[in-house]
């Protein structure tokens, strides 16, 4: 497939191998089959499009909440598109989602409520005090509904170091702990809540600076900041994240590799225009046409099949 990126005056074009998508009620049938082994160790059910009943809880911010830039003159703004909706339609669950636009990790569990037009749809009343308390609150009014948990926390925190300057690394190594307290006392507080048995999945992020060579081929820094991005991700923040997850007994779903992220900046896509860890970024988020890092509703797509995957029974 051949995809030109990026305004007229100025597109690029990329040579894309189109990966293979189980057709829908495949997809229905592995993640219900999922669901239900993994939540209740049963065998499958006789019915194996049969989709579990319950209550999906997505957590997270803008990745969650289906956020979008401006696009044809309208205005940024949260959809349902994004990759928790397309989860629910999967499963059969009802989405509840607890998410808000920008917000950090510890803004998440401490901090105000978020305002109401960074909220997902699908959306529960807030309170008055943290996101968290949002998403206690409901699994207080619902525990036996609940069947599946997201999370995606992580990458706003670390916004004061991503302009990846000499001190980038020091910047890093102040934040994340605090990333990884608030998480941790973030599924402390659910797991007490919801038992062992209900999956949950934490996901990291594409690494959309992967693809700086291609939005910005002529700035000196563009390699470096690529390298500095690879290496955020690969040694930082997703060892961390992943160690926190497991540690609460939740599976994690790498979006980064699964958008390409670590593959060596020598791989070039089939065509050799450019480095194919930049190839995904630029063709399923909008970071290369409209420097913006959010997903593009194929690119919800395909973190939705990677979290139908990752509760696949092992």
């Amino acid at each position: 497939m051949r995809i030109f990126l990026g305004e007229p005056t100025a597109s690029i074009l990329i040579t894309v191998v189109p990966v293979p998508v189980a057709p829908f009620p495949v997809r229905v049938a592995v993640a219900a089959t999922a669901l239900l082994a993994v939540a209740g160790g049963c065998s499958t059910p006789a019915d194996p499009f049969q989709a579990p009943s319950g209550q999906y809880l997505a957590i997270g911010d803008s990745y969650s909440a289906g956020f979008r830039p401006s696009l044809d003159g309208e205005p940024p703004a949260t959809t349902n598109d994004g990759f928790a909706w397309q989860v629910a339609d999967a499963t059969g669950l009802e989405l509840v989602n607890v998410s808000c636009s920008g917000i950090t990790t510890t803004d998440f569990v401490s901090g105000r409520p978020c305002a109401e037009d960074l909220r997902g749809d699908d959306a529960p009343d807030r309170t008055d005090g943290s996101e968290a308390s949002t998403v206690l609150g409901h699994v207080d009014r619902h525990p036996d509904e609940i069947e599946l948990v997201t999370v995606v926390l992580g990458t706003n925190d670390l916004r004061p170091c991503t302009s990846f300057g000499p001190r980038w690394r020091e910047c890093v190594a102040r934040v994340l702990p605090r990333v990884e307290r608030a998480l941790d006392r973030l599924l402390s507080d659910l797991r007490e809540r919801l038992g062992p048995s209900v999956p949950i999945v934490g996901l990291t992020y594409p690494d959309v600076w992967a693809a700086e060579p291609v939005r910005e081929p002529d700035a000196p820094r563009s390699p470096l900041v690529t390298e500095a991005s690879v290496e955020l991700f690969r040694d930082h923040l997703n060892p961390m994240l992943r160690r926190t997850y497991a540690g609460h007994g939740a599976r994690f779903a790498d979006v980064t590799e699964e958008f390409g992220g670590y593959l060596p900046v020598e791989r070039r896509t089939t065509a050799g225009e450019v480095p194919a860890r930049a190839a995904l970024i630029c063709t399923e988020t909008y970071y290369c046409a409209r420097d913006d890092g959010h997903p593009n509703p194929r690119g919800h797509e395909r973190i939705a099949d990677l979290v139908l995957e990752t509760l696949r029974p092992r």
